[in-house]
């Protein structure tokens, strides 16, 4: 029977999960912050280890670090056919402005940004075919890929679903134009602060096995999660858990409309004791196992039996 295969790497504090389609094309989901370390995985890494040498679609959900670093480094090393991004190119302030009156926050989300128009325009010159997510905008036309029975999905945002970070940057981009250098130094640190609320949500599913499907929750938080399961049966029963498990991203609200039996959170081990006692108590309330990428050390791996779209955590 043919089926996808899902592979969640430890990347540390981020997020880079692999699908590999019945046809044997890899789609990755985010690549993580770029770090190249015995403690963690890397997207490239991965591609190296297994000979693969291009991929068939790359996606990222939003604009962090943790979410975008390795893309921009597997894009400047292996070719891409296809990339689904969050926003079209956009007009940066000039970078002046962050050392003149910035401080070290609003230079970082500077250059984070200058990375995404960097990314963009890595893709373009090697000729990959770029579509902006807004293309998936309804029930219609949410269908990513379809490949002998396994779909993907692009669930969230819809059309006319709120985008508050890029308001915001749309807002910087205006401050820039009438030369207000106090809004765009303030715009930027509000974009990094709401760039999670921007954040895709897919869904894998199998034709054959409904009841296998997989989440892909990006860094999306309860307001949106509430948004989605209002118009859509979430219900899954792998979820990859938004936001590395923290509260506002992993809560009995959101596991009550996702209703999954096992949870895969992307997290290093030492940056997740803080939430331990959290998910210990949504463990005792539902029937649901939860798994830490960063619990899986170089060559250690965990293999969760989910029909025709089996799951292997860590690397």
């Amino acid at each position: 029977m043919p089926g996808a295969n899902v592979k969640f790497l430890n990347v540390g504090w981020g997020d880079a999960h692999l699908i590999q389609l019945p046809s044997g094309g890899i789609c990755l989901i985010d690549g993580g912050d770029g770090t190249f370390s015995e403690d963690q995985d890397h997207p490239l890494s991965w591609m190296n280890r297994n000979q693969t040498e291009r991929l068939e679609w790359m996606i990222l959900t939003h604009i962090h670090e943790d979410h975008i670093n390795g893309l921009l480094d597997v894009a400047r090393a292996k070719p891409v056919i296809k990339a689904i991004l969050p926003y079209e190119p956009f007009e940066l302030p000039p970078e002046e402005l962050t050392h003149e009156q910035g401080d070290g926050f609003a230079r970082r989300v500077y250059r984070m940004l200058a990375s995404y128009l960097e990314f963009i325009q890595v893709l373009i010159e090697q000729g990959t075919e770029i579509k902006w997510r807004s293309e998936y905008g309804s029930s219609e036309k949410s269908v990513i890929w379809s490949d002998e029975g396994i779909t993907l999905t692009h669930l969230y945002p819809w059309q006319d679903d709120p985008l508050p970070a890029y308001e915001v940057l749309v807002k910087m981009i205006s401050n820039t134009i009438e030369s207000e250098c106090e809004g765009v130094l303030e715009n930027l640190s509000r974009f990094f602060e709401l760039s999670n609320h921007d954040s895709s949500v897919y869904r894998l599913s199998s034709m054959q096995e409904p009841n296998s499907s997989v989440l892909f929750g990006g860094d999306q938080l309860e307001p949106g999660w509430e948004r989605l399961a209002q118009r859509t049966d979430i219900r899954s029963r792998i979820w990859k858990v938004s936001h590395h498990g923290m509260e506002d991203g992993f809560n009995s609200r959101i596991v009550s409309w996702i209703q999954p039996e096992h949870c895969i959170i992307p997290v290093c081990l030492e940056r997740s004791e803080a939430f331990q006692e959290n998910w210990e108590k949504l463990r005792s309330c539902t029937n649901m196992s939860y798994y830490l990428t960063g619990s899986y050390a170089n060559g250690k791996t965990h293999l969760l039996d989910n029909g025709s779209v089996p799951i292997q955590i860590g690397y």
